[in-house]
């Protein structure tokens, strides 16, 4: 326990050395430096912090766990995650991220709010009503991964969950309240690192011991539905259910706050199929950790709870050392998580809330959301001792899928149709409400009920967009501006490497 301890000190130590490096880099005058990164995230970094984030935890805790509790069909889902998340990236990272520089926006609601045209009202109530949105549902988003971190470093540290989260959480806070979201972008990349190292480790360590189509064959002797299933439980109850993990991801990547408000943080010109190109084989890499889970429900198809799989694997199969180091990314993967949901949360209250509020954006600044970092950390902890156990998985998926369906609209089918400030609420609230109901009243699965709600509030969008307009589709004059910007970008960039030749 000695040795974990100084681990955690020391890399705990180097987190908050980032955090101070990255303060450095950052603008003080605004809270763009803080809230995006200064939008200097490059291809590589915006790489690593999406799979980082997208990942996290789960991709070592939770789904060995379900892979031993309910078979392949998890291993298959996961492989869905990274193309996803990849064209996600590809396909929309450029256009929200030029958007944001025509229009402004510091974080994903205010960026719905500044790229519709519509009254000044209208816009504080699109930006306002967003912010709430976010800070509601994440701030219950946060209380699962709170919990998760505290159990891992409790068992890792020798301590109380209550003790390792409260440790843990003061770490996050130093280091997000120095250096923003650039911090947070720099250590998910060095996390998204050391989980690829992990994955590599796990999965030649087990086909060493067996090749991959004799422990398919093994288990499958032993539980012939998981690996032939007539269901896509936990995904859904029907068979096929699990194609829909593909656009579930994708809506992730691209509507979630903590997820798409990277797109607005890349700095100019960067190079996204680049960026795509290093996030395929991280995903790929970081797919196979499931595998774990068969591979422990061959050696041991009796464990009481299917989420000890991977701990187990750690200290039973790997040498102690390589075992420990495992778990210490384990463990910065999550954090790398909340670090970003934190973010998120302390955007929508310093940020969003003030500013639709005040209607003054110089309201925020590097300090207010500083305060709200902190405040949002502290908020997560007390939540997390206080909100009951029994409702809080359904509350979190409910959070999560009404975030993605009221988002879907505003930003997924603004690429279609230049729609006005009252199509996007009209959106947002349908896609939120009909997310809510699917869950909570007809029992849809939680990653069928924010597609088809997306669907519905998207199809809002869409006819309203229309009528609005008109029944014109983007101006054509919008194509003409979007060309001239690309022009001068690419003008600006050989000023930029002209004058670094001279």
């Amino acid at each position: 326990m000695i040795t974990n301890w100084i681990i955690l000190i020391i890399s705990s130590i180097a987190l908050i050395a980032i955090g101070y490096w990255s303060q450095l880099k950052i603008k003080e005058g605004a809270s763009e430096g803080f809230l995006l990164g200064a939008k200097s995230i490059g291809a590589f970094v915006g790489a690593g912090t999406l799979m980082a984030t997208g990942y996290s935890g789960w991709g070592f805790i939770g789904s060995p766990g379900t892979t031993y509790a309910y078979g392949a069909i998890e291993i298959f889902a996961n492989f869905f995650f990274a193309p996803a998340i990849t064209f996600g990236t590809l396909f929309f990272a450029g256009f929200m991220r030029s958007r944001a520089e025509e229009s402004g926006g510091f974080t994903v609601p205010e960026y719905i709010a500044k790229t519709h045209h519509g009254s000044d009202k209208q816009k504080r109530i699109v930006h306002g009503f967003g912010g709430i949105a976010t800070f509601v549902f994440l701030s219950v988003y946060i209380i699962g991964q709170i919990r998760a971190i505290g159990l891992v470093g409790s068992q890792w540290l020798g301590i109380s969950e209550h003790t390792a989260s409260i440790i843990l959480m003061i770490v996050i806070i130093i280091f997000t309240v120095q250096g923003g979201l650039l911090a947070v972008a720099i250590t998910d990349t060095i996390m998204c690192i050391g989980m690829l190292i992990a994955s590599v480790i796990v999965y030649l360590t087990i086909v060493k011991d067996i090749p991959m189509l004799e422990l398919i064959q093994k288990v499958g002797e032993i539980k012939p539905e998981f690996i032939n299933p007539d269901t896509s439980v936990p995904y859904g109850n029907a068979k096929y259910s699990v194609f829909l993990v593909f656009i579930y991801a994708f809506l992730f990547t691209t509507t979630l706050p903590y997820m798409s408000v990277r797109f607005l943080s890349f700095k100019k010109n960067v190079n996204i199929p680049l960026m795509s190109l290093y996030m395929a084989p991280m995903g790929i890499i970081l797919s196979l950790v499931p595998i774990a889970g068969l591979y422990m429900f061959y050696k041991n198809p009796n464990l009481q709870n299917p989420d000890s799989a991977m701990p187990v694997f750690l200290t039973t199969y790997l040498h102690p050392a390589i075992g420990g180091m495992i778990i210490l990314f384990i463990l910065f993967a999550m954090l790398s998580t909340i670090s970003s949901v934190l973010q998120a949360l302390a955007s929508s209250l310093s940020h969003d809330l003030v500013v639709s509020i005040t209607n003054k954006p110089e309201k925020s600044s590097p300090m207010t959301n500083r305060l709200g970092v902190i405040f949002t950390g502290v908020w997560g902890l007390i939540l997390t001792y206080l909100a009951p156990q029994g409702m809080l998985n359904k509350i979190a998926y409910i959070g999560t899928g009404g975030l993605i369906a009221m988002f879907v609209g505003p930003i997924m089918m603004r690429t279609i149709v230049k729609a006005n400030i009252t199509s996007a609420l009209l959106s947002m609230i349908v896609g939120l409400v009909t997310s809510t109901i699917f869950i909570l009243k007809l029992n849809i699965g939680w990653v069928e009920a924010p597609i088809f709600a997306g669907l519905i509030g998207s199809g809002v969008y869409i006819v309203y967009g229309f009528l609005a307009n008109g029944m014109k589709r983007i101006p054509e004059e919008d194509k003409i501006k979007e060309s001239e910007n690309n022009i001068q970008n690419n003008n600006n960039k050989k000023i930029e490497e002209a004058e670094e030749t001279l």
